[in-house]
């Protein structure tokens, strides 16, 4: 499945980076329901944020994620 984190550009353009996951049968029913599916897709958009990014409370801009390149910041993901 497809998920996307939400890249705000300094320039002010925002960018969709896709990401996919696999659904997790978290209670282990043998069935993936829909809530599985979106803590699925969280948790792995989660741990995409350091790839990408870092996250910074002391940036004289203000705490958040800011990416690697320094072209902007994560803002958070859809599932």
């Amino acid at each position: 499945m497809k998920g996307v984190l939400l890249v705000l550009l300094l320039s002010g353009q925002v960018v969709l980076k896709p990401f996919t996951y696999e659904p997790v049968d978290f209670d282990g029913d043998n069935k993936i329901s829909n809530e599985e599916i979106v803590l699925s897709c969280s948790d792995e958009a989660e741990r995409q944020y350091p790839i990408i990014a870092e996250h910074s409370w002391e940036d004289p801009r203000g705490q958040g994620w800011y990416l690697k390149d320094g072209t902007g910041t994560l803002q958070g993901h859809i599932c």
